[in-house]
């Protein structure tokens, strides 16, 4: 792939692809909704709401900071501390999942499909979040 994204002649595979390697997203967010999504193997047209998604991704991003604590350039987020803090034992399982709710997926969503400051013409899941509290699949995933 070149320097800058090209959807021309490209497979299914290398739209996923490139968000993942080269997607906007400074953090590990997209790699654990990606992750999130491979896990829960939904079907084209399901809608997979914000709930159902929380515990999957949190724990992900969890495990993920165990590995690397330090994300993106940011000097601070709500939802990493949240993490963070259910990594020390100082917050239980719920109290992740319902921060994750809140906090989460606030820009993870939106980005998902970005490269290269341009959004892809596929997209795996589009964001119903405002009208039915979710990600709708897409036939591209």
């Amino acid at each position: 792939m070149s320097e800058v994204f090209n959807d021309k002649d490209l497979e299914l595979e290398d739209y996923w692809r490139a968000i993942i390697l080269r997607g906007r997203n400074e953090a590990s967010y997209k790699f654990s909704l990606a992750k999130t999504l491979l896990d829960l193997k939904p079907e084209s047209g399901q809608l997979i709401k914000i709930g159902e998604l929380a515990p999957l991704f949190s724990s992900h991003i969890a495990e993920h900071l165990k590995k690397a604590n330090k994300q993106g350039k940011s000097g601070s987020s709500q939802f990493l501390d949240t993490c963070r803090r259910f990594n020390a034992g100082d917050i239980d399982e719920n109290m992740l999942i319902n921060q994750t709710i809140r906090f989460g997926f606030v820009n993870v969503i939106d980005a998902f499909h970005v490269v290269n400051q341009a959004p892809t013409s596929i997209r795996f899941f589009n964001d119903e979040r405002q009208e039915n509290k979710g990600i709708l699949i897409t036939d591209e995933f």
